[in-house]
């Protein structure tokens, strides 16, 4: 376990560094001990093969970012980067207390010592519009956000203007986003939508829904399988009492995904889903007065009847709450293996 531990910890090296956290061997093992002891070395073992596919450091942010803009800059047909950035205007709309503030306050410093472009200087006049941000989960910030910009500037002096929203996520799910393009269609039109560019660096494909639109989701979240020897989840479900939308999605179909690309294996992922499920009902179970998105494999929107988001969203800077609670809850005599920054409930 020590040596699986070392390794995570070599990961997560630079999480929450500035802030003088330090996620190292002791904090690992520690949180790794709330489980049961045959469950622990396997948890750690399955952690670290799913780092590396979900946790965002500092210099992969920058990476990701810079490339990002430079792929704006050609998909918009400028030469160079610093013309698309004095073309653009990067919306601050969400509170101080959010990320979006805190993220736009690290795109201006790379933007000023790559570019010298000071984006927090702002274009009135500029054609496109970034929104900026770490995790589109369900969209709801995202909506809440636009729909009332949207709606004072005028959606037809927006597309008269011929102006570009442009959405940028770290992670981006996808039952989310697909929700909120038809929020967004119903709200306005269809060529407003199309007038909104989607970029992200990691997709998380957990949209339930199996169509011709979504024929092989790979699932790259915890979506656990039912388990009919144990009464617990059902269970439970059914103490959602103020929830009544997708229950019909709180299982996976055993047959998804087709192929397994994010667990070490398909029977992994199975025991994996449902160690971390059974512990966040135990966490929830222990919490007196429970806020309604609260999930065991994190926040969804309230009137969902599932499990959670079960996404695995992690940067340098803090951890999802659509991640599973066994990651950050903070509480009720649960240690976290990520401290969470400015975490509302």
């Amino acid at each position: 376990m020590e040596n699986t531990a070392n390794k995570i910890a070599d990961i997560l090296h630079d999480y929450r560094s500035n802030d003088g956290i330090r996620i190292d061997i002791n904090r690992i093992l520690t949180w790794a001990n709330q489980f049961e002891v045959n469950d622990r070395k396997f948890l750690l073992e399955e952690l670290l093969n799913i780092l590396p596919k979900s946790y965002l450091s500092k210099p992969d942010a920058i990476s990701g970012l810079k490339e990002s803009l430079e792929f704006l800059t050609n998909k918009y047909g400028f030469d160079e980067t610093i013309t698309f950035l004095q073309q653009s205007h990067f919306l601050n709309l969400q509170a101080d207390h959010k990320s979006q503030s805190v993220l736009l306050e690290f795109l201006n410093d790379l933007t000023k010592s790559e570019y010298g472009v000071d984006i927090k200087k702002g274009n009135s006049k500029a054609k496109y519009w970034v929104y900026l941000d770490d995790v589109f989960a369900s969209g709801g910030s995202f909506k809440r956000d636009i729909i009332p910009l949207i709606s004072e500037f005028g959606v037809e002096n927006f597309l008269g203007q011929e102006k570009k929203l442009i959405n940028l996520s770290f992670f981006l799910h996808s039952w989310g986003f697909a929700n909120t393009k038809f929020s967004l269609l119903n709200e306005f039109s269809r060529d407003f939508v199309r007038q909104i560019d989607w970029i992200r660096f990691e997709e998380i494909e957990n949209h339930p829904r199996i169509n011709y639109y979504n024929p092989n989701p790979s699932f790259n979240n915890a979506f656990p399988v039912k388990r009919s020897d144990h009464e617990i989840f059902d269970e439970y479900l059914q103490t959602l009492t103020n929830a009544d939308r997708n229950e019909e999605f709180a299982y996976r179909s055993p047959e998804t995904p087709r192929v397994e690309a994010f667990f070490s294996s398909p029977e992994n992922r199975v025991k994996y889903e449902w160690i971390i499920l059974e512990k966040g009902i135990e966490i929830i179970n222990r919490i007196e007065h429970i806020s309604r998105p609260i999930r065991p494999l994190g926040l969804v929107p309230p009137s969902y009847k599932t499990f959670g988001a079960g996404s695995h969203a992690f940067t340098w800077r803090n951890v999802s709450n659509t991640c599973p609670l066994v990651y950050w809850w903070e509480a009720n005599g649960w240690y976290p293996l990520f401290p969470v920054a400015n975490r509302g409930l």
